[in-house]
């Protein structure tokens, strides 16, 4: 499923468009996932461990699992 337009930030679809120019194919909720890396690596520096990343990782899909959820309620909730 695509994270619909209205939902998306400016910050990460610039990432992901600025990626797909660079023949570097990515979606939106993996734009997300890159920047909050990112931002994670600026903050830590060398002290990033793998903790760090799965933490950030099992964030991650747990937001977008919850917001596919919300979405498949909502057309549910319009289709009657």
């Amino acid at each position: 499923m695509n994270v619909e337009i209205k939902d998306r930030k400016e910050e990460i679809e610039f990432l992901r468009m600025a990626c797909n120019i660079a023949e570097l194919g990515i979606n939106y909720q993996h734009a997300d996932l890159i920047i909050r890396l990112q931002e994670r690596l600026k903050k830590l520096k060398g002290k990033f461990s793998l903790k760090d990343g799965v933490e950030i990782y099992y964030k991650w899909k747990q937001e977008y699992q919850e917001y596919f959820e919300e979405l498949a309620k909502a057309k549910r909730e319009e289709s009657k």
